[in-house]
């Protein structure tokens, strides 16, 4: 299951992430992984997908630029659980 900012269920389909990112509360997470919205300045943004820590390892963060959503959804969906 995958939750907004808000503690709203949301579907697991990257079409309704998206949506959700830039539409909607700017934030999904899921059982291990994270995904959001960064705003650089008025006109860029920035997709950021964040692993959760496990044990004694730190948490992962990874950053695509606004155009490689598909890069971020794969790499979201590869750290949810």
């Amino acid at each position: 299951m995958m939750f907004n900012g808000d503690g709203l269920e949301v579907p697991k389909s990257p079409f309704a992430v998206e949506k959700e990112l830039l539409n909607g509360t700017g934030s999904v997470m899921g059982d291990g992984a994270a995904i959001y919205v960064e705003h650089l300045n008025v006109s860029e943004n920035q997709f950021v997908v964040v692993k959760s820590p496990v044990k004694d390892n730190p948490p992962e963060t990874v950053r695509f630029p606004s155009h490689q959503f598909n890069d971020a959804w794969q790499k979201f969906t590869e750290w949810v659980k």
